[in-house]
């Protein structure tokens, strides 16, 4: 059974979050901890999943790691039947598991295309599909799905990312409706620029990498231009992200559902 402190927001809750070893995830797992949640640490990575819950019991926290490919049906159905294993029960689900690739519809390969849409698009569904009965039978409990800004206004060289973003959004918006009688909530949160980290830096090289006709093909001037597109001339640290998740998880967003939240500096 879970043994979460009895103190925080979230004292006693469970909670299962993708791609938590590192960036916005791994900020949303400590949060969460910090909070007094069990937290489930889902990724692919099992030496940074391993540090991440180290850096939680370090802080007094409690969690596991689950290593799980959130794009299999099999997979997910198995880490949410290990996570109820562990803890006894789910509460709050997270699904944050992202992938984005430069590239235009004429550049993106249909390969592509389809992983981004896997990682970011079926994760979210097949974690939600596996999970949410065991919230529904206890008639409680919250799903947050992480999207991005770049689902909300498209941004250049990223169409397959913009599109499985927005498809993410109208997800959380149709179960939002669909499940609210039954005493779920859901809700979306879209970041924009989020860093330093390595989920910035791999965009930042990568999009350096592969030039265009809108962007440098140095790093750091890609960066510039990047943060230039935010009215509040910086990126945003993971810890701006993980506390708007909090809240709405919390008991002070209690009547909040099918909302999309934007922390994006302005920028949407």
């Amino acid at each position: 059974m879970a043994t979460a402190s009895t103190a925080g927001r979230l004292a006693r809750q469970v909670a299962l979050v993708t791609g938590a070893t590192s960036g916005i995830g791994e900020a949303i797992a400590r949060r969460f901890a910090a909070e007094g949640a069990c937290v489930a640490v889902v990724g692919r990575n099992l030496e940074r999943g391993d540090a991440v819950v180290r850096t939680i019991a370090q802080a007094g926290g409690t969690a596991q790691f689950f290593a799980a490919d959130v794009t299999s049906d099999h997979a997910v159905r198995s880490l949410v039947q290990a996570v109820l294993q562990r803890f006894g029960t789910l509460h709050i689900v997270v699904n944050n598991a992202g992938l984005s690739v430069p590239g235009t519809v004429v550049d993106t390969t249909p390969q592509q295309w389809d992983e981004v849409f896997s990682i970011n698009v079926a994760s979210a569904y097949l974690i939600s599909h596996h999970a949410l009965p065991h919230l529904l039978a206890r008639g409680s409990g919250c799903v947050i799905n992480i999207s991005s800004e770049a689902g909300l206004k498209g941004l250049k060289d990223r169409a397959a990312y913009c599109a499985a973003k927005a498809a993410l959004i109208g997800l959380t918006k149709a179960t939002a409706k669909d499940l609210a009688p039954r005493g779920i909530r859901v809700n979306a949160v879209s970041p924009g620029f989020v860093g330093p980290g390595r989920m910035w830096e791999n965009q930042v090289a990568r999009q350096a990498e592969a030039g265009s006709q809108y962007y440098a093909t140095e790093p750091d001037a890609v960066a510039e231009q990047m943060i230039g597109m935010v009215p509040l001339r910086r990126f945003g640290s993971p810890r701006e992200v993980d506390s708007v998740v909090a809240f709405l998880l919390s008991d002070d967003a209690s009547y909040v559902t099918g909302v999309n939240v934007e922390v994006s500096g302005g920028s949407t």
